[in-house]
């Protein structure tokens, strides 16, 4: 990570930045309506080089406690990093509201004839700046904004960061092969979800559940804080429901999430044959959640294929190549960097994802690669994410990253286009349905499971306000899974205090609409390349360069997307109801 900032060199960029904070004295003294749009450019030119040294500050603490959630010097340097953003919000917040045209002491309030004309300057941020101020009837007075930032970073994410050790040092014990084992992880624990051996899918929830009971009450107290917190500042800042909060900050319309949320809820019974055959295959009557994620049984017994890193490597950069030469090389990119923390160990954090720093540094993608065909995956999804930063590096900071949505856009489409070369290349008919059920498997879990994740939160929130315990929100959570599976699954009752483990409920609430958004978005693209070829390939290319430069909603209808359409998000299951008529 040295290309972020050395350790040795963290408190000298720190002083860097607090020294480059105080010119905001100097732009501040300029800040008129008339200003020049040279001042305006180079105002905005200092404030992009800022953002990108404390970006650089926060993330060197933040990889280093992900790769090791134990880690001293990284909590310390944490603390030193949060303490550096604070003082530059408070500083940088009188020339963010002028130019909000909010009111600020001391200065003339930009007008709008003026506001178009600067903005109009810097074209690369001209979208970002009038959002701004369509966006500030959100905004608190400039003190009260500080102190929001005060009691977020010490506040609330101090408790998410707790709950995050909590988790860090639970272990869990389940029998293996017929004696009992000790797993320290909770990612190498989950893998058990997927054996072949009932006994141990189920040995594995029961004990992932059981140790998360031993702390449930601390959990459920996280639970509160995170909503009750989330849904007073939506209301302090008069947003019509606190998931309108989520999507202003997503720029996404409250419309799309409606009518994605109602296309997932109808087509979500397309799974329902999945369920059945999967049920059939297995020889059971009927599904058992605990059966969820178990692999296909076989004509004949083969042993899992496992796949080394190199191997991984290897087949995903093929299938990036193979879409577009401008894709593999993003993606060579990242490997060749060294950006890839690829294997689990002790105290690292579970899960995968992909950080983008800044647009001058190559995105950084953690894993725990565990040699199966879903890890794989995973791969090219988290290099899907760093190969649309790449195509968006053309753009400064405050403009790179599009949001949470169209986010996933790469990531997801990465992970189709490898999962159709791979199933086209494969010759064993037993081999592909064998692929075919992981995948559909898949797509379950990040459309439809990721849907009612949000139908509960939008239920948790609502009734939060009237105080809703423990056993409440087991019994919502239950509902929720009721509901989603109907009578094709039975449904075990220790999956009450499922809602515990899930992170980002209480650390991004309604975050989790971003996987089904980018899921059926992409295979709606992919549905489209299949049919038009490689011309299609420029107009995804366009929306991965747009970054957050444009308005999403302008993005996708140049390309002939309506997000408010239910139509449109219900035509993203065609190519899954494929997958499921191939395979049964």
């Amino acid at each position: 990570m040295n290309d972020i900032v050395e350790v040795k060199d963290f408190k000298k960029l720190k002083k860097e930045i607090r020294t480059k904070i105080k010119k905001t004295g100097y732009w501040s003294k300029k800040l008129k309506p008339e200003m020049s749009k040279k001042d305006f450019n180079l105002m905005m030119d200092w404030w992009q080089g800022l953002e990108e040294k404390v970006s650089r500050l926060a993330y060197l603490p933040h990889l280093m406690e992900e790769a090791n959630q134990k880690n001293r010097l990284a909590k310390n340097l944490k603390i030193e990093a949060n303490d550096t953003m604070l003082q530059y919000s408070k500083e940088i917040r009188p020339i963010a509201f002028w130019l909000k045209g909010l009111a600020v002491a001391g200065l003339k309030k930009l007008d709008d004839k003026n506001a178009k004309r600067l903005f109009e300057a810097t074209t690369d941020l001209k979208w970002i700046l009038e959002q701004g101020r369509r966006l500030a009837k959100y905004s608190l007075e400039i003190r009260e904004e500080e102190i929001v930032d005060n009691k977020d970073v010490y506040g609330i994410e101090t408790v998410l960061n707790l709950r995050e050790m909590m988790e860090t040092e639970m272990e869990y014990e389940m029998k293996v092969e017929g004696k009992t084992r000790k797993i320290k992880t909770q990612g190498e624990l989950m893998k058990y979800v997927h054996s072949e051996k009932k006994t141990e899918r189920e040995g594995a929830y029961r004990s992932l559940f059981a140790e998360h009971k031993k702390h449930i009450d601390k959990l459920h107290a996280v639970l509160v804080s995170a909503v009750k917190n989330w849904d007073y500042e939506a209301k302090l800042r008069g947003f019509k429901s606190p998931i309108s909060r989520r999507n202003v900050a997503n720029q996404v319309p409250d419309e799309a999430i409606e009518a994605l949320l109602k296309a997932c809820t109808r087509k979500g019974e397309i799974f329902g044959k999945f369920w059945e055959y999967k049920a059939k295959n297995l020889g059971v009557n009927k599904l058992s959640r605990f059966d969820l994620y178990a692999p296909m049984k076989k004509k004949v017994e083969e042993k899992q294929k496992k796949y080394d890193f190199e191997e991984t490597k290897r087949m995903v950069l093929e299938t990036m190549y193979g879409f577009t030469e401008r894709f593999g090389q993003a993606g060579e990119k990242i490997i060749t960097d060294g950006h890839i923390d690829s294997h689990p160990r002790i105290n690292k954090r579970s899960g995968a994802f992909c950080a983008t720093v800044g647009p001058k540094i190559t995105p950084y993608v953690l894993l725990n690669h565990d040699k199966t065909l879903r890890s794989v995956y995973t791969l090219a999804h988290e290099l899907g994410h760093g190969i649309h930063s790449l195509y968006a590096n053309c753009h400064g900071i405050m403009a790179q990253q599009s949001g949470l949505p169209l986010a996933e856009t790469a990531s997801t489409l990465a992970e189709t286009v490898l999962f159709e070369k791979l199933l086209e290349k494969e010759n064993n008919k037993e081999a592909k349905k064998s692929m075919l059920w992981e995948k559909i498997s898949d797509s379950y879990a990040t459309i439809l499971r990721q849907n009612y994740f949000i139908k509960f939160e939008l239920e948790l929130h609502e009734k939060m306000k009237n105080g809703l315990g423990i056993k409440e929100t087991g019994e919502l959570w239950l509902r929720g899974l009721k509901e989603q599976f109907g009578k094709r699954v039975e449904v075990d009752g220790v999956f009450a205090n499922e809602w515990s483990y899930i992170p980002h409920i209480v650390a991004s609430p309604f975050y989790c609409y971003a996987y089904s958004f980018g899921e059926l978005l992409s295979l709606s693209l992919y549905k489209r390349y299949k049919k038009e070829g490689k011309s299609f390939v420029a107009k995804i290319e366009k929306i991965l360069e747009a970054g957050g430069s444009e308005d999403p909603e302008k993005v996708l209808k140049r390309v002939g997307i309506e997000m408010k359409d239910e139509s449109f998000w219900e035509g993203g299951f065609e190519i899954v109801e494929g997958w499921i008529d191939e395979l049964i």
